[in-house]
């Protein structure tokens, strides 16, 4: 079996690392670190006592609690609102209801209303006075480019 080759120079250490400087190393960090935490916390109380003697009273609002904000604010529940306009905008849709008794109008289901109109149709409307309409042949709207616009092609 061969052996490694060896260069005589270049030798193992034969010590192993000082335990004694390592332990006082250790020793020394985890002291001054208790030290400097208990300097740090002397110094926060001092500042917290400080800073009480020197403020200012709280404002009126702070010594009655969190008062609410001012209209318009923001939903506590967006989700189960919602849930609920839909709800109602659904029954609304969806159901008769008086809407003035006393004129007897009544608020119909929406398909009902849809087959009542495709049954019926719309009756035409009156135009209001003063409202000059064109007929569809002419090919212009009364845009105030009469004449300096060419009609839509066909």
């Amino acid at each position: 079996m061969a052996s490694e080759p060896r260069h005589e120079e270049t030798h193992f250490e034969r010590t192993d690392i000082f335990g004694k400087g390592v332990l006082i190393t250790g020793i020394a960090v985890f002291v001054g670190i208790w030290i400097t935490s208990g300097i740090v916390m002397l110094y926060f109380n001092f500042l917290k006592h400080n800073r009480s003697v020197s403020s200012p009273p709280p404002l009126p609002a702070e010594l009655h609690g969190n008062p609410m904000p001012p209209e318009p604010r923001l939903q506590a529940s967006p989700r189960q609102d919602l849930k609920a306009m839909r709800t109602n905008e659904d029954w609304n849709l969806n159901h008769y209801a008086w809407v003035d008794r006393s004129a007897g109008t009544v608020a119909i289901p929406i398909e009902h209303a849809i087959d009542l109109v495709a049954a019926r149709g719309i009756p035409p409307q009156k135009a209001p006075a003063g409202v000059a309409l064109s007929q569809p042949q002419a090919g212009t709207r009364l845009t105030g480019f009469e004449g300096e616009v060419a009609p839509e092609p066909r």
